[in-house]
């Protein structure tokens, strides 16, 4: 099948209908941000660059943040792709048998109140899904906060379809993220744009009591836009196949899983919050073993986990062992990464002799060549970024590279300057030059040799140059044990990727 092939085919299925949609009809919106989620995620669908028609449907308005409304969905000109109901649950059913009488086929339901809610819930939850059933609808939720899609127009970096409540949007790239948790897929866009990660498409997919997370991950298996894969789970209802499934994607789209249960508390959590009942966690954790799933229970090492094997699958850059080379401007620095690299099961070799030969030519002799290589301050940044990693890549003695130094350069100088230094036009240039040598030049070592280099500087991410190695989509850390755990895992991966395509 060609790609145009399966791309047509693509746009039959009714997650891309919820996705992309040409034309929405929306339920609960008004003209006051601060009264109605409805109103927010209205806002947040135009201001994205919503190309299509939107049809704000209110019983007393005429107009609606711009757009004429309508009183009654029947009233509506045409068939919408979509309808969104941001409405009390009690009165979800009677909008529902509306939008199938006018042939609408793929809804979002953000209202509460079902089945987390106890039995009146569950009797509700039962009528949403006969309606469903009757009109051949499919529909995301209940009691979700609804999608993101930075892949809208494919064309347009700058435009997306969003229809969460949060405003703060990720640049876009090859994540995908299901979750559970709606609260928790807009929570993390905020990290995202300040830890460089990318996501092509976030799903709020509350209560799953139409289309549950198999049907999104058979989507996400076949989405050319997605090479990586998050989830937060509270609980799995079709669990082998989820396994089965899983098994078949893991192993070309890497996935990374947060589990919210397994004690006392967080069930009784989970079940006031989407009427989910868990599992032990040790069941899950089999469970992820099983299907190749990368588990965490902390949500920063999800995202870092994340951002890189983004990163590994963007430059198909894997690692073909676990040999770790280490080059810092510190002792304390060098030190600190070695023992956690070696505490997770990595190893820090001795270079060889011509190898340490090679080093101490461009080093002082103050210096260490061993591994780690400690230029003891030495500030030839050139050296550090860019020459010190490509003798290790050509060495053929690791299988990725820590790289720790100050990288602020640009900062450094303002500093300097500010204090009344003098500052010449050879000290202006270098953030320039280092730039222009290291970025491009290493992603494209990195990725002919397919050996990661991570940098880890003292600056937080905010910083000029951390957004720099950003925004080159370069891995870098604000600390010392993060990127070595990022290693074992990339290695891990690396390692159950080539058994499983051999």
């Amino acid at each position: 099948m060609t790609k145009q092939e399966y791309q047509e085919l693509q746009k039959t299925h009714f997650l891309y209908k919820i996705l992309n949609p040409e034309s929405i009809a929306i339920f609960g919106a008004n003209n006051n941000l601060l009264t109605t989620m409805g109103s927010m995620q209205l806002r947040n669908i135009r201001e994205g660059g919503f190309k299509g028609d939107i049809y704000p449907i209110h019983p007393r308005l005429d107009e609606v943040q711009g757009y004429k409304a309508y009183k009654n969905v029947v009233d509506l000109p045409k068939t919408p792709d979509l309808a969104f109901i941001i409405l009390p649950p009690k009165i979800v059913p009677e909008v529902m048998e509306e939008c199938g009488e006018k042939g609408i086929k793929q809804l979002i339901i953000t209202s509460g109140g079902f089945r987390e809610v106890g039995e009146n819930g569950v009797e509700l939850s039962k009528r949403v899904n006969q309606i469903a059933n009757n009109y051949g609808m499919r529909f995301v939720g209940p009691n979700c906060l609804g999608i993101y899609n930075g892949w809208y127009d494919p064309d347009n970096y700058d435009s997306h379809f969003n229809t969460m409540w949060i405003y703060e949007t990720p640049d876009r790239g090859n994540i995908s993220i299901i979750s559970q948790s709606g609260t928790i897929a807009c929570h993390i866009f905020w990290h995202c744009q300040d830890w460089g990660v990318r996501i092509g498409k976030s799903l709020s997919i509350g209560n799953e009591l139409n289309i549950d997370i198999v049907d999104y991950l058979q989507f996400l298996r076949d989405d050319p836009q997605t090479q990586v894969i998050g989830l937060y789970i509270e609980e799995i209802k079709r669990g082998r196949e989820f396994i089965n499934l899983a098994k078949k994607i893991t192993p070309t789209k890497p996935i990374v899983a947060i589990y919210a249960g397994g004690t006392e508390a967080a069930e009784r959590s989970i079940m006031s919050h989407t009427g989910a009942i868990g599992g032990n966690q040790a069941i899950y954790d089999a469970v992820f073993k099983e299907a190749g799933i990368i588990s965490t229970t902390s949500m920063k090492k999800f995202l870092y986990y994340l951002r890189t094997l983004s990163f590994a699958q963007q430059n198909q850059v894997f690692m073909k062992g676990n040999k770790v080379g280490i080059i810092t401007d510190s002792g304390g620095s060098g030190s600190m990464m070695t023992k956690t690299a070696e505490q997770l099961g990595l190893s820090v070799p001795k270079f060889s002799k011509e190898l340490q030969t090679e080093i101490g030519q461009h080093i002082p002799p103050t210096a260490s060549s061993l591994n780690p290589i400690d230029v003891t301050f030495d500030i030839d940044f050139l050296n550090l970024f860019k020459k010190f990693p490509k003798i290790l890549m050509e060495s053929g003695e690791v299988d990725a590279i820590l790289v720790y130094g100050v990288f602020d350069l640009d900062d450094v100088l303002k500093t300097m300057e500010e204090s009344g230094m003098e500052i010449d036009d050879q000290m202006r240039s270098i953030g320039q030059i280092i730039e222009r040598a290291v970025f491009k030049p290493m992603k494209r070592l990195m990725k002919k040799y397919s050996i990661p280099v991570f940098y880890v500087g003292p600056m937080p991410y905010r910083y000029e140059w951390m957004r720099k190695f950003i925004s080159h989509g370069i891995p870098v850390f604000d600390l010392w044990d993060a990127p070595t755990d990022c290693l074992k895992i990339l290695g891990n991966y690396s390692q159950y990727r080539r058994i499983k395509m051999e």
